[in-house]
């Protein structure tokens, strides 16, 4: 799952630069669920990009996208986000 998730990441780079593939679950055998992070936070508007951006994986997966929230947020980002404001 580590290439998948490596794959992905860079996938997401070419998206935007500043998103984090925090994590990736695999609840079922087609299914994958993506939490990113953004220093500027994640929104549906940004999950959607995502979503969008990646709709080649929805030949071989359902796709969820949604924030990392409090169980996988990272912590440095968030102090990162704090000191440039």
């Amino acid at each position: 799952m580590n290439d998948l998730q490596d794959d992905i990441q860079q996938q997401l780079n070419e998206l935007d630069s500043a998103l984090d593939l925090v994590a990736v679950e695999k609840p079922g055998g087609e299914s994958l669920r993506l939490f990113i992070d953004h220093p500027e936070g994640v929104d549906l508007a940004l999950c959607e990009r995502v979503t969008k951006h990646l709709n080649h994986l929805l030949s071989d997966y359902s796709l969820e996208v949604s924030s990392a929230g409090p169980k996988y947020r990272r912590t440095d980002l968030v102090s990162e986000t704090k000191e440039h404001q």
